[in-house]
């Protein structure tokens, strides 16, 4: 009879079996929720995370579109600035032009005027020169000429005055061959002012100073 049974008939399950395979399936499950929990735990954190730095980049992303906006105004402003630049470039230009014209004809003027002071100097104004030349070499001669212009100056005083005179004396010889009549007598006063006097040479020194 025994050799009757098969496998199948020796398995049975007893009491403690059941609770030691009960244990363990229990034993397994909770570290499965511990796993479970550790990773959603895991997750979680990565996923707080990762939200952190998407708030973060979008905050990066709103300050490079600002900073772009900046960039493009600041360029705005300095394709400005370059225009102002150009068009004060262009005036300055047209200045320069301008100044080099009037700079050409005062250069024309002073190369005719040296002409003319030229001819001048080689024709008429030769001796001038050369006078006002040697008395500046000798300050005596020039004191001396001042010198004797005052000296004819007195002497041309001299003859006006006596000038004057004489017909003031013949009006008084007149009045004495008519004693009878009585004629006013009027006092004449003649002033004449002469002009201080002067020298050529220093006129000329002067006006070439």
């Amino acid at each position: 009879m025994a050799q009757d049974w098969s496998f199948s008939d020796v398995m049975f399950v007893t009491k403690k079996n059941m609770a030691n395979a009960v244990a363990t399936v229990s034993k397994q499950m909770e570290n499965v929720s511990e796993t479970l929990a550790s990773t959603k735990r895991h997750l979680t954190k990565r996923l707080e995370n990762l939200d952190w730095k998407i708030e973060e980049q979008i905050e990066t992303s709103k300050l490079i579109a600002s900073d772009v906006d900046e960039m493009k105004s600041n360029l705005s402003q300095i394709g400005y600035d370059v225009e102002s630049i150009h068009q004060m470039i262009s005036g300055l230009e047209g200045k320069l032009e301008l100044l080099e014209s009037k700079q050409d004809t005062t250069n024309s003027g002073l190369w005719h005027l040296c002409q003319f002071a030229g001819g001048f100097k080689d024709g008429l104004g030769t001796k001038v020169y050369q006078d006002v030349g040697a008395k500046l070499a000798n300050p005596s001669a020039m004191a001396y000429e001042e010198r004797s212009l005052k000296g004819l100056q007195f002497i041309a005083e001299t003859k006006e005055s006596d000038k004057v005179e004489k017909p003031v004396k013949n009006v008084k010889n007149d009045l004495e061959i008519y004693p009878g009549e009585k004629v006013k007598t009027v006092k004449t006063r003649i002033h004449r002012s002469y002009p201080v006097g002067f020298s050529l040479t220093r006129d000329i020194v002067g006006s070439g100073i």
